[in-house]
């Protein structure tokens, strides 16, 4: 049994260009890590495998039984009822795995987002199908939760896709990765690691060819010039303009050096460059290397004048059924602070009470864990409204952030990931003092990862951040609130 995608071709309905053409990839049971920049047709090709969504052209594997767990976490799935009133054995040993209460199915609207996930997931392994997909599984979850996840999915049996940027879980999971790349898909075996050091290698394979056939280029178009020079002082000499009409020797040597060919070599060997030089640029064009952008987002960024921009009293506050009691807390105008603590504890609740707090003088920047529809719309809108130099400004950043500046913009088809993304470089339009991101990495592919976590650790004014990658906050927060057992400390 395998799931096999042919020659599939898909274009959305707002697009000029295609997301995906002429693929052809084909999935074995185990599973496969599905790996790639935003935007790129991750969840594209996650959709057509299950059945949701029909190619242009080209042919899916039909017969199976196939289940997606989305990346959005407000997805209610179909079969929550039925998996809540199952008490069988593979039912009960999803709610303890995920630590999944009787009653929070019934209430699926009002937890948190890591609980929804759970749900979601454990709905998904419930149905057993023959093809399993996984959106970003781990968006949202805790390091219980993800270690618990990782054991659940190496016990489904079937054919599993893993779209992820979560390197723990592709490495512990994963047998082969496939990668979108500028050339179109590539297969490696092996997890994340495996397969990105192969990547790394053949990328640094490709950039010495590059610079190897860029210097052939320019010596053969030097040689060319010599060569044509030569050529013209050759067709100079050929000439009897310049003769005599009675000097019969000089037209003599003329007319044998035409006849023997040695006057006329020049041109020839000038001629042969042309196709040397052809050859020359197909190999450049193929040492193909990917564009990676790196550079300051933050030129014209200060930190607020005021040296404290907000002074939390020791308090409690409503967290649910439970309550959670606060410390003294504040945070200063340079301040990078992380917020940690399990799926549940109160961290979101937390950052709701801080944002009544925050003076509305203070340029803030704000982006939730989720963007509903209505949202995106307005960003959209609000984007498209700019002056060219801000459109352009906004492109540039989104660039630097890992995201085709030519394509973000058509917002019907602008990925969860691109999204915020594009929040942020709106955003830095206000030049905000405080960022506050609540799962700043959720959504967003490795490399982009990589890049927030550079142009945040640079970022000169204050930043409140939620999230569950704790190697993410290491590298962009100096100071750390954890939130655990209804109590919040500074550590």
């Amino acid at each position: 049994m395998q799931l096999q995608l042919s020659h599939v071709s898909y274009t959305y309905p707002s697009s000029t260009e295609p997301i995906l053409r002429d693929v052809t990839v084909a999935f074995a049971p185990g599973w496969t890590g599905l790996l790639g920049d935003n935007g790129c047709g991750k969840s594209t090709l996650a959709r057509i495998a299950t059945g949701e969504v029909e190619p242009d052209a080209g042919s899916v594997t039909r017969g199976l039984v196939c289940v997606l767990c989305p990346q959005d976490a407000d997805e209610e799935p179909e079969d929550l009822a039925d998996f809540a009133l199952d008490y069988g054995r593979d039912a009960r040993l999803l709610h303890e795995t995920f630590r999944i209460t009787d009653d929070m199915p019934w209430r699926f609207g009002a937890l948190s987002f890591g609980e929804r996930k759970k749900l979601q997931i454990a709905c998904a392994l419930w149905a057993r199908p023959d093809v399993l997909v996984l959106d970003e599984p781990t968006n949202h979850l805790d390091a219980d939760a993800r270690s618990k996840l990782a054991r659940a999915l190496a016990r489904y049996r079937g054919i599993g896709i893993l779209v992820s940027h979560d390197r723990a879980l592709l490495d512990a999971l994963v047998d082969r990765c496939v990668s979108f790349e500028a050339g179109g898909l590539v297969v490696r075996p092996g997890g994340y690691t495996a397969a990105h050091t192969q990547a790394e290698l053949e990328r640094g394979s490709a950039i010495r060819e590059r610079a190897a056939a860029k210097g052939e280029l320019a010596r053969l178009a030097a040689e060319k010039d010599r060569r044509a020079h030569e050529a013209a002082r050759a067709q100079a000499r050929r000439s009897k303009k310049h003769l005599d009409p009675r000097d019969k020797s000089a037209k003599g040597k003329i007319d044998l050096a035409i006849y023997t060919g040695k006057d006329g070599q020049a041109g020839r060997l000038s001629s042969q460059m042309g196709a040397r030089m052809d050859a020359a640029r197909e190999r450049v064009a193929a040492a193909f290397v990917a564009k990676r952008y790196d550079g300051d987002l933050w030129l014209d960024a200060q930190p607020s004048p005021r040296k404290t921009l907000i002074h939390l009293e020791p308090t409690v506050i409503p967290c649910g059924p439970a309550a959670l009691e606060l410390p003294e807390l504040f945070v200063g105008n340079t301040d990078h602070i992380g917020i940690v603590g399990p799926n549940g504890a109160g961290k979101s609740t937390l950052l709701d009470f801080i944002r009544t707090r925050i003076d509305p003088a203070l340029s803030v920047l704000d982006i939730p864990q989720e963007v509903g529809s209505e949202a995106r719309c307005d960003l959209m809108r609000c984007v498209n409204a700019l002056t060219p130099d801000e459109r352009g400004r906004i492109l540039s950043t989104v660039a630097q952030l890992n995201s085709d500046p030519d394509r973000i913009l058509e917002g019907n088809r602008t990925s969860p990931g691109e999204l915020r993304k594009l929040m942020l470089a709106r955003g830095m339009l206000a030049h905000p003092v405080l960022i506050i991101m609540d799962e700043p990495t959720n959504h967003l592919d490795l490399h982009s990862v990589e890049a927030l976590e550079r142009a945040l650790a640079a970022y000169p004014g204050a930043l409140l951040l939620v999230s569950h990658d704790h190697a993410f906050l290491a590298a962009c927060t100096d100071r750390t609130w954890e939130v655990r057992g209804g109590r919040v400390r500074k550590r």
